[in-house]
């Protein structure tokens, strides 16, 4: 169960993030890299930021280590951005949610087909 002040700072942490990370990075392969989440522990001290990209030709392990290469100046400027006693370790985790959906909703799609076509 989580606390107001942990709801708070991972909602703080998923807007700060989702800017820096869209608009201030230098790294083309981040180009197209999106927070879809924030995770806080009970002790403010880690973050685990889920994310994802729609860039074809950069693989997920890219994407990580680039965001890892970027951390020092994502939590530099949450210490200026965010009124935080200690700025969180942040660990970048791939989310593949979202193409897991598009292919659940695509094999329902083909069900749906199917089933047309029998009657």
């Amino acid at each position: 169960m989580s606390t107001i002040r942990q709801q708070r700072v991972t909602e703080l942490l998923y807007e700060e993030l989702s800017i820096m990370v869209a608009n201030e990075l230098d790294d083309p392969k981040l180009s197209l890299v999106t927070v879809l989440g924030v995770q806080v522990s009970q002790d403010l001290r880690n973050a685990k930021v889920y994310v994802n990209h729609q860039e074809e030709e950069v693989t997920r392990k890219e994407v990580i280590k680039g965001l890892e290469r970027a951390t020092p100046y994502l939590r530099s400027q949450l210490a200026e951005r965010c009124n935080l006693r200690v700025v969180p370790q942040l660990l970048f985790y791939y989310d593949d949610t979202p193409e897991k959906a598009a292919r659940i909703d695509e094999l329902l799609r083909q069900i749906a087909e199917e089933r047309d076509q029998q009657d």
